[in-house]
């Protein structure tokens, strides 16, 4: 409202100036008279039919101009709120509100000392919140959407990677050099949230220490100078990375990226004998949402120095998001060093015995295995490892372990080689054109 008033009142004030001098100049009167303010008011009064009405529109023009300016200056300077953090605004010396050095805070603050973490968030309560630290940023998010309900961010530009050792920050609420916070929450009936950065004013003790695997334990006491008296205090575990988890599990049916990437680590981890796989590193993620599908392409890294590059097809089921059977690709980029070399002929060594194989009379015979722990061997040499469930004339299927929950995938026999089992014998049988065992 006072930026309209401010231009309409220039506006009007320009026409009617420019008015007046035109007006000046066809009767032949002096025109820098109504170019200095009140300097042209006896002329106008003499010459009331000429100049009366552009006199007027240029009094209303001042008029809207002071009034505009005026409703600026109560609106910003008189009328601002005292309490720092507006909305999708940083506060600039911000003072702490007396919550924050209020008794009832240092209350709940030992209240929840060695606690799980809890809260107030905009003046509603935290129930198991997850907690994050990616590219600097420690996260405190609620919520079952993609954006959370509720969530607090210190920006304290402590990467994941760097913290080797317990680290700790404590800021006073009279302190102005501590990181951001932002408190953010999505008000009824909207879709997305709205946020608060306070620079200062706030009270915040924090530690964290690493864990490993991407994992971090901290604690946390943060008192928010708000109207609401924001506040969080307990332990906490942080992970680095935008996994969701229900029952300190991997939830797999949240649709992000990191999910992709967690299943298809665990789909690799199953291609390779125990303790073999070195590093996996997910290089890239598709993840197509509204069609439940996507594409994770990994390079892994052998201990004998191998190297592969593995791209696989991922979709969503019943159980959340699994890889689909058979569409896994394989390339080998560095083949390593070289393994156990066969003792040679007629040396004093004896060769590594090589797994027992066992000759089934038909596919089918793998029936009897069910319910066992199994690796199945594939054409192009894939390997998946699980629970043996049952078997038909041409295909099986197999139980497998993912995250929180199980899949069951079907595997067709012109697809697979043999199927070892998890005392390392090694089961084939007759493929089309073959003669069958003999009894």
């Amino acid at each position: 409202m006072a930026e309209w008033l401010v231009v309409a009142g220039v506006s009007v004030l320009i026409m009617a100036t420019v008015g007046l001098v035109r007006q000046a100049a066809f009767r032949g009167h002096s025109a820098l008279l109504f170019m200095m303010p009140l300097a042209g008011w006896r002329q106008v009064q003499e010459h009331w039919d000429a100049y009366g009405a552009l006199a007027l529109l240029r009094v209303l023009g001042v008029v809207c101009l002071v009034s505009g300016l005026g409703l600026f200056y109560v609106q910003h300077q008189v009328l601002a709120p005292a309490s720092p953090g507006q909305v999708l605004h940083g506060a600039k010396d911000a003072t702490a509100s007396a919550f924050v050095r209020s008794p009832e805070a240092a209350l709940l603050m030992v209240q929840g000392d060695g606690q799980p973490l809890s809260g107030r968030l905009h003046g509603q309560g935290l129930d198991g919140p997850r907690v994050t630290l990616i590219n600097g940023v420690l996260s405190v998010q609620q919520g079952e959407g993609f954006l959370p309900d509720l969530s607090v961010s210190v920006l304290l530009g402590w990467e994941a990677d760097d913290i080797e050792e317990r680290r700790t920050l404590l800021i006073d609420p009279l302190e102005s050099d501590g990181p951001p916070v932002h408190l953010s929450w999505t008000p009824d009936g909207r879709s997305y949230p709205e946020t608060r950065i306070f620079h200062d004013g706030y009270r915040l003790e924090l530690a964290l220490a690493p864990l490993g695997e991407g994992r971090f334990s901290g604690a946390i006491q943060l008192v928010l100078p708000d109207a609401d008296s924001s506040y969080l205090v307990g332990d906490f575990t942080a992970h680095a990375d935008h996994l969701r988890y229900r029952n300190g599990k991997v939830d797999l049916t949240f649709d992000h990226p990191d999910t992709l990437a967690y299943v298809a680590r665990q789909q690799l981890l199953t291609q390779y004998p125990d303790g073999a796989v070195a590093r996996i590193q997910v290089e890239n993620v598709n993840l197509r949402r509204a069609d439940g599908e996507g594409r994770v392409q990994a390079r892994v890294e052998l201990g004998d120095g191998t190297v592969e590059r593995r791209r696989m097809a991922l979709e969503e089921s019943a159980v959340g998001w699994a890889v689909v059977p058979g569409s896994m690709e394989s390339r080998v980029l560095d083949q390593g060093g070289e393994r156990a070399a066969p003792a040679p002929s007629g040396g004093g060594g004896d060769a590594a015995p090589a797994d027992p194989e066992r000759r089934l009379p038909a596919f089918t015979a793998l029936a009897g295995y069910a319910g066992q722990s199994v690796t199945v061997i594939a054409e192009d040499g894939e390997r998946t490892r699980g629970l043996l469930s049952r078997v038909a004339d041409d295909r099986l299927w197999l139980r497998l372990t993912l995250g929180a929950g199980e899949a069951e995938i079907t595997l067709r026999e012109p697809r697979l080689r043999a199927v070892r089992l998890a005392d390392g014998t090694r089961l084939s049988w007759p493929r089309a054109g073959e003669g069958t065992a003999a009894p």
